[in-house]
């Protein structure tokens, strides 16, 4: 008889930690799913502020390269599917520009700063000083003639 209850005994042990296990698989998985959650609103801001970065890297680089500097920048047409503006209605008086992108987990926003200098901003494409990114095509064209720097989005 004592035989049957060590088996009962190991039985119901085996079940307590088949059990214990899986309420930690379970609670692991769960702290694993919040974390991933939270991460792609993150990675999704970081790639609409590098979009920022670079347009105005470029911008800068056109600037600082003087006179006779022409320069022909592709950037993204869209962000994880969904266009973007770059507003550039401050650009001439405050030498800044806002990125604004509106994706699924909100909308992401920012400034950036320009080097002081003449803009001027050419074509049909970029309707108000507003370069909405699946209008058009997207190649920018920015040509110094040292003293201004015009920017023409090239049409499709």
């Amino acid at each position: 008889m004592r035989l049957h209850n060590e088996r009962g005994q190991v039985a119901a042990e085996f079940m307590l930690y088949t059990t214990v296990f899986m309420f930690v698989v379970v609670a692991a998985y769960v702290v694993v799913n919040q974390v991933q959650g939270g991460e792609i609103p993150l990675s999704e801001n970081t790639v609409a502020k590098e979009t920022g970065n670079n347009f105005a890297n470029v911008m800068t680089l056109a600037v600082k390269g003087g006179e006779g500097f022409q320069y022909m920048y592709t950037f993204p047409k869209n962000l994880f599917g969904l266009p973007y503006v770059i507003d550039m209605t401050r650009t001439a008086s405050s030498n800044t520009f806002i990125i604004d992108w509106t994706g699924p987990y909100g909308n992401f926003s920012y400034e950036y700063l320009l080097p002081a200098y003449n803009y001027v901003i050419n074509g049909g494409c970029i309707a108000g000083n507003r370069l909405t990114s699946n209008n058009c095509s997207n190649v920018l064209l920015l040509n110094n003639n040292g003293s201004t720097l015009n920017i023409t989005q090239e049409a499709d």
